[in-house]
């Protein structure tokens, strides 16, 4: 008799229902195949899922978005557990891979033949078709948006808007909370039940503790099954299969290696994209509840970052209002009079992601070079605030002012002599940590 409550033995074993392994289960279950998605979290049904803020955060995501970097400066790492992964939380921006990270890949780890130009066209161009993506209509921008685009058209900036996979977006700005609608095409709402169409199997609430080995080729996983709302451990399970593809995300995939006794660079080279967000008050109605989560965006690769219009329910919002006491109740009072942008950066440091007893440990600082370019950021965000009308802007940093009235002020941050604790980063952007590629001594897997 089975000492696992649930045996099973197919042919494809996908871990993880985010972009990687969605997209996996979808190609193998079109063509056929015998597959099982494998979910560490539950599948959050749009009309069930918490329209507020705090319900959002603690069903959706790991930690309830608690999950952060360990050392004297730690940040948060946003990751949803659930079906869908991260994409059922985010604003669904999508890019095709830029020419200079294909080079970097072609000629640092030697997998340029995975990068064939016709074969990627025609893998985007699917892709694009089968999940909606589009350019986001003017119409849809909301006032933070429209502000965004106001400051890049007074100081020349290259801005422009996003490209999502939400064709049907009706502007409710609830992205984190699940688009409504359905029309952001999120892995929970597209590929994943379209796999299950094609026969695919899905085991939510099942969380993989290791791969199975023989001969040095993986042949399974076993782990361990949860309640859906405790999130205690309610039985053991394995799954035999001929492939198994493992896509739990930068964070747990070398967890679950290491854990299987991988060797080598399994959880180096973990690298991020934080951003630091400034809030600016305008004397008109910016009402960042209507309009897209995120609709415009300034590419700005020159200086190694992107700014990032991001609009905020009202919970999360209130909270990066300054003062205290009565003077933060009347900034309550203007909540509809507020925008909020980000700037993620592409930073060079490189981080450690280890399994730990209480959960993974990501190691993970900032190089100077690094936050120069957060600064560099956060200053030309807060120059486009006024650029825009603001009359306040908040820029977040330590040994600023809490409230600025000018981009004179804020231009003092480019050039300050500032550490990782004095900016508040935030990283959703994560990845590196089971390269690809030739060289053993710094990949984990090869082409």
């Amino acid at each position: 008799m089975s000492r696992f409550d649930v045996d099973a033995r197919i042919q494809v074993a996908v871990i993880g229902t985010g972009a990687g392994g969605a997209t996996a289960a979808r190609v193998f279950a079109r063509a056929g195949l015998d597959v099982m998605m494998i979910e560490e979290g539950g599948w959050l049904r749009t009309a069930s899922r918490p329209r507020d803020a705090a319900g959002a955060l603690a069903t959706a995501m790991r930690d309830g978005g608690t999950q952060a970097t360990t050392g004297a400066a730690p940040f948060p790492l946003l990751q949803a557990r659930c079906v869908g992964g991260s994409t059922a939380v985010n604003s669904g921006i999508i890019w095709r891979m830029p020419e200079n990270v294909q080079q970097e890949w072609r000629e640092r780890h030697g997998i340029g033949w995975l990068l064939e130009e016709h074969a990627l066209i025609r893998a985007y161009d699917e892709i694009e078709r089968d999940l909606e993506v589009t350019v986001t209509r003017e119409s849809l921008f909301g006032g933070n948006a429209e502000k965004m685009a106001e400051a890049c058209a007074a100081l020349s900036l290259p801005g422009k808007a996003m490209v999502r996979n939400a064709a049907r977006c009706e502007a409710s700005g609830e992205c984190l909370q699940g688009c409504p609608g359905e029309a952001r095409q999120s892995m929970d709402v597209s590929y994943v039940p379209r796999a299950i169409e094609d026969g695919a199997r899905l085991m939510e609430n099942a969380r993989v503790d290791r791969v199975l080995f023989r001969g040095g080729r993986a042949v399974g996983v076993v782990g361990t099954l949860l309640h859906a709302r405790t999130r205690r451990p309610t039985g053991r399970f394995r799954v035999v299969a001929d492939v198994v593809v493992l896509a739990a995300g930068a964070i747990h995939t070398p967890c679950i290696l290491a854990r299987s006794g991988v060797k080598g660079r399994v959880g180096a080279h973990f690298q991020a994209h934080p951003g630091a967000a400034i809030v600016g008050r305008f004397d008109e109605v910016i009402a960042m509840s209507r309009g897209a989560t995120q609709g415009y965006e300034v590419p700005m690769h020159e200086r190694g970052f992107k700014i990032e219009s991001l609009s905020l329910p009202p919970e999360l919002l209130a909270a990066r209002l300054p003062g205290a006491g009565n003077r933060w109740q009347r900034r309550l009072e203007e909540l509809n009079q507020y925008a909020q942008w980000c700037g993620h950066v592409r930073m060079e440091a490189h981080g450690t992601v280890r399994p730990g007893w209480l959960g993974p440990r990501v190691s993970f600082v900032p190089t100077a070079r690094d936050l120069r370019k957060v600064q560099d950021a956060v200053a030309l965000m807060c120059e486009m605030m006024f650029a825009a009308g603001a009359t306040e802007v908040f820029p977040g940093v330590a040994g600023f002012p809490e409230v600025m009235t000018s981009a004179a002020q804020a231009r003092a941050i480019r050039y300050a002599s500032l550490r990782p604790r004095d900016l508040h980063l935030v990283a959703s952007h994560l990845f590196g940590t089971a390269r690809a590629g030739v060289d053993e001594r710094v990949s984990v897997v090869d082409a």
